[in-house]
């Protein structure tokens, strides 16, 4: 019979269930301060890639225009309190509790990407 640990599959949702090496792939520094208190991934570009997509999806999909930039942030914080919520958030060094610059920067892309989708509409 199939065991499942549904811990381990809470955790991995956490990165969309992707395979270790393109999980590594994405966890590769394009750049990094020197006590790496702030730092940009291949993961910061995966959030303007997503920003693209949610912020056409919601353009084209007839949703109510005027809240556009507000519902974008409300989707992509909630995910980001996903990922703190199941653990996925990676200790940091300049508060050692959890990466809240990252959420911060992860934001700012996903939300980069919802300005490009909407600026290119």
């Amino acid at each position: 019979m199939w065991s499942i640990d549904w811990e381990d599959v809470i955790y991995r949702s956490g990165d969309v269930f992707l395979p270790k090496p393109i999980k590594e792939l994405l966890d590769i520094p394009l750049y990094e301060s020197k006590n790496t208190s702030f730092y940009i991934n291949v993961w910061t570009i995966v959030h303007v890639i997503s920003g693209l997509i949610f912020g056409y999806i919601y353009l084209y999909g007839g949703y109510n225009k005027r809240n556009y930039y507000y519902n974008l942030l409300i989707i992509h914080t909630i995910w980001e309190a996903w990922q703190i919520f199941i653990g996925m958030s990676k200790p940091f060094s300049l508060t050692g509790d959890n990466n809240s610059i990252d959420i911060f920067v992860d934001t700012a892309a996903f939300m980069l990407g919802t300005y490009i989708a909407n600026f290119t509409k």
